[in-house]
């Protein structure tokens, strides 16, 4: 399963899809293995229960939902506009193959920012004589989160670019 599997190396696989090296099969053994290691970070953005932790429950899932879905829809045009002004060829091979090593790619970078962002914000409550309002928490994760999906959209849009119109091409851009 993990023979000839690309974890980091994104360009490098570009570069394969881009000749056509890269099997269905591989292409789906990405895919799988990023839908195990991400599976859990998937949220489905709707409020089913009451919640007493804060008054603004609902507002804060409807804003999140709100900037994700708009986030995605943007992302997901964007990745499938690029593809098409290459060669228009293999968009979901294309995708799952590089699901993978762009996936890993973001976690690491999300680790690194999510440790600059918990210093930033949490120096910030010390500010605050009366608590730390929860609204800060709350929206600033929202947007931390839309980052951390833009940074996906981005590098995987530089990856299509590879591979819809060759390594030279892109080299140029």
């Amino acid at each position: 399963m993990f023979r000839g599997v690309y974890f980091l190396r994104s360009g490098e696989l570009s570069e394969k899809l881009s000749r056509g090296e890269v099997t269905d099969d591989l292409a789906f053994n990405h895919l799988l293995l990023y839908s195990m290691l991400f599976a859990g970070y998937i949220s489905i953005p709707v409020v089913v229960t009451c919640s007493a932790e804060s008054e603004y429950g609902f507002q804060y899932q409807a804003l999140s939902f709100i900037v994700f879905a708009g986030v995605q829809y943007w992302g997901m045009k964007w990745l499938y506009r690029t593809n098409s002004q290459g060669d228009g060829r293999d968009f979901f091979l294309r995708w799952a193959a590089l699901s993978l090593p762009v996936g890993v790619q973001v976690l690491v970078i999300s680790v690194v920012l999510g440790a600059v962002y918990g210093a930033v914000v949490g120096a910030s409550a010390i500010g605050w004589a009366s608590g730390f309002p929860a609204y800060v928490w709350e929206v600033t994760g929202i947007f931390y989160g839309a980052l951390i999906q833009l940074i996906y959209y981005r590098l995987m849009q530089t990856d299509l670019t590879i591979c819809s119109s060759g390594a030279q091409q892109a080299a140029s851009d």
